[in-house]
């Protein structure tokens, strides 16, 4: 490491702990390991913080992050999905944080789009210098194009590349750090977590990415006139710059000018939720955060989604076990749902699948009983947080994307429309899908697709196992395998031999000593006590070694 990444680590680590003690999260620098970074004065009051309640720690917390920067929150954003290490209450708090920061100048920002695209004079008629909306990773302008086109134009935060590497660093070594002090942490894999978090994040900070995002979905709502999606100009984006096409809208969020207009929320909050389940149920590609302000009323029948850095994807087979776990909620029917979280890997038979069980019968009739037979998506969201995390059950990332974007979208209906039913629109969009889905085109696509997945390897298993029964004919079969060590176990191995190689020595210098002192009569005097005293320090020396091994 150079010594300016290091001065900028231990700048990075004391602005950490401030912030930490500020908040009293004294408890977290104690189990992150970085009390040197704390003051003289400070560090023996630390010694004595105790860990709070969930809902004290997470809301302090909180507050840490949004003033720690964009990687924090970010990183609380995505720990507000792992129902199966925090707490409902834990997960409640992070989902809170606001990504808001205030504006870059806009020379900065004008630097930054002529090291991209070229001088702003020179490619737009019009720039307007007031951003439309300032975020953490990057900012949003409105412009005209030399063209004529009117467009909006992402730009990344100059610098901020450098500095969420900077803080992914700090935070792969707080990981290894609580690994080492907390069994808990080694188990849930803080490490494994952090680092996913680090690939998502440099997915983030490539605007190219949620370009080609912005197309895929374009293409995807291209014969539904109903439905718009934002033109992208790539003659002006790159991995820092984003350019659109500019859509002049209403927020979803805009009851009052709705109403003024004379639109029906009614048919505005339909057409919404028929818009986004067809993301998800045909597409299998949809915005993974649909909140007010990503959706545009342009008409009563018309409505954009913009801003599609956030995506998650469905796999045909992934949809259908989906569909088969909420069916089986619908239909009250346990054992079809509970077949479906296995299929999906989410249940497995380390947990007590019988009280599992019995407490999945209680969720169901909680959901029903709260909202008169029809499913409360929040409610299932809920509960099944609260048995993820009793069971200690991991969720796949797509699912629980889904799952909170499902949450933003019921609200979002509600508020347009109190009368809003979330089910009643999924139930028509089935049907939707089902035509879509028996068309004869959509129905050679699946036989295929089953073909090269599932048959077509079955076509090579005879000479495969032809292959296999020659070579154990003709003894070549060479079997081999490996074992994975827990840690404790590697030591404990580690140990055990240190222990016979200090024996070895031990009886190594005890021989050559006896043999020594058989053989004095013979010898000469001065030489033979320097030999003996060889032998024994040889002897005390592995007496030494084998205590040291024993303490390890």
């Amino acid at each position: 490491m150079s010594i300016r990444r290091s001065i900028r680590h231990i700048r990075r680590y004391r602005q950490i702990t401030r912030v930490f003690l500020k908040h009293g999260l004294g408890y977290l620098i104690h189990r992150m390991g970085m009390e040197k970074y704390v003051p003289l004065p400070t560090l023996y009051s630390l010694q004595k913080c105790e860990r709070e309640p969930d809902n004290c720690l997470a809301d302090k917390l909180t507050h840490a992050f949004m003033e720690l920067g964009p990687t924090f929150v970010k990183l609380g954003q995505v720990l507000s999905t792992r129902a199966d290490i925090l707490s409902p209450g834990f997960i409640a708090e992070l989902e809170r944080l606001q990504d808001k920061v205030s504006p870059v100048p806009i020379e900065q920002i004008k630097e930054q789009i002529a090291q991209e695209i070229g001088p702003v004079d020179q490619i737009f008629a019009d720039f307007n210098p007031v951003p439309l909306a300032a975020a953490s990773i990057g900012q949003v302008h409105q412009a005209t194009l030399k063209t004529g086109e009117r467009v909006i134009i992402k730009v990344q935060r100059p610098n901020i590349e450098a500095q969420v590497e900077n803080d992914l660093e700090i935070f792969i070594n707080l990981a290894r750090m609580m690994e080492k002090r907390s069994p808990e942490a080694a188990r849930i894999g803080i490490l494994d977590i952090v680092e996913d978090y680090g690939r998502m994040m440099r997915l983030e900070l490539d605007y190219d990415r949620e370009a080609k995002n912005t197309d895929r979905m374009r293409h995807n709502f291209a014969k539904d006139s109903s439905v718009i999606i934002p033109k992208v100009f790539w003659d002006y984006t790159t991995r820092r710059v984003l350019t659109e096409e500019y859509i002049e809208g209403i927020k979803l969020s805009d009851l009052k000018t709705i109403e003024e207009r004379g639109w029906s929320r009614n048919k505005i909050s339909q057409l919404g939720t028929q818009a986004f389940l067809t993301q998800v149920m045909v597409h299998g590609f949809f915005q993974a955060d649909p909140h007010p302000g990503n959706i545009l009323v342009l008409a009563e029948d018309k409505i954009a989604f913009i801003d599609f850095g956030e995506a998650g994807s469905l796999t045909d087979k992934r949809l259908a076990k989906l569909g088969q776990f909420l069916q089986g909620i619908d239909k009250k029917d346990t054992d079809r749902a509970m077949g479906a979280l296995y299929d999906m890997g989410i249940l497995n038979d380390r947990i007590n699948l019988d009280d599992f069980e019995g407490e999945f019968d209680d969720v169901v009739e909680r959901i029903y009983s709260s909202n008169m037979g029809s499913i409360d998506v929040n409610l299932l969201r809920q509960e099944i947080l609260s048995l993820t995390y009793r069971y200690q059950l991991r969720l796949p990332h797509y699912l629980t994307a889904l799952m909170k974007a499902l949450i933003t979208l019921d609200g979002v209906g509600k508020k347009l429309d109190p009368t809003f039913n979330l089910s009643e629109a999924t139930e028509t969009i089935m049907q939707k899908v089902f035509e879509e889905k028996t068309k004869p085109d959509e129905i050679y696509k699946s036989l295929q697709r089953s073909y090269y997945r599932d048959i077509k390897p079955l076509l090579a298993f005879p000479r495969n196992l032809n292959n296999l029964v020659r070579t154990a004919g003709q003894g070549d079969l060479e079997i081999s395998h490996n074992i994975a060590m827990k840690q404790q176990m590697e030591a404990k191995f580690t140990q055990l031999a240190n222990r016979i190689s200090a024996s070895l020595i031990i009886a190594g210098g005890l021989i050559s000593t006896s043999l020594l002192l058989l053989g004095s009569q013979h010898s000469i005097d001065h030489l033979n006590d320097v030999l003996i005293g060889t032998g024994i320090g040889i002897s005390l020396m592995g007496i030494y070694a084998f205590f040291i091994s024993a303490r390890r």
